[in-house]
């Protein structure tokens, strides 16, 4: 119990830092890493994106209720999709034969893209939601990808990656190191 106590004291005698209210995003890392399957089963990879994130404010990810009212509901009220639903935006991309990547919307059987499946949503990342403070960490973010859907094998893969804040401000957008999915 001291020991919390002195570090709050220590806390409150230093300047906080100063980051602007737009959050701004890095690309620390990407790992994959095949998943256990039983026999028979598609081989399925999992992808860790982990992005180092600055917010002046603070106002950093959604709880429960905000994702079901407006403005962050899945629809608007013409039943479009909201694009403001998901707070973590992420763009695939494949290497072609000239060797440029370019945006993933159709596979090569034919299936096309549809970007939101690949969107995420994270939650409250301050521990006080109601005090607004400069906020800076890293934000890990997981996806299984099965073989064959959306990729390929052989295909070379990297991703866009954007972020928004409660207030809907818009990060700058990062772009991850590529991988090449394997058999």
């Amino acid at each position: 119990m001291g020991l919390a106590a002195a570090s709050v004291a220590v806390g409150s005698c230093i300047s906080p830092p100063e980051f602007p209210e737009t959050p701004s995003i890095e690309f620390k890392s990407l790992t994959v890493a095949r998943q256990p399957t039983l026999p028979g089963d598609i081989p399925a990879d999992s992808v860790i994106i982990t992005l180092g994130f600055k917010d002046g404010d603070g106002d950093l990810g959604l709880n429960q209720d905000e994702y079901t009212n407006p403005p962050y509901q899945r629809l608007n009220a013409d039943g479009t999709l909201n694009p403001n639903h998901w707070n973590y935006i992420i763009k695939l991309f494949v290497k072609n034969s000239t060797g440029q990547f370019e945006p993933y919307t159709r596979t090569p059987d034919g299936l096309e893209i549809r970007p939101e499946a690949y969107y995420g949503q994270f939650p409250h990342l301050e521990p006080n939601a109601e005090k607004k403070a400069p906020l800076e960490g890293d934000l890990r973010f997981g996806q299984r990808l099965s073989l064959g859907s959306p990729f390929f094998p052989g295909q070379e893969v990297r991703y866009e990656i954007t972020i928004k804040d409660r207030a809907l401000n818009t990060s700058n957008t990062v772009t991850t190191s590529s991988f090449v999915v394997v058999r």
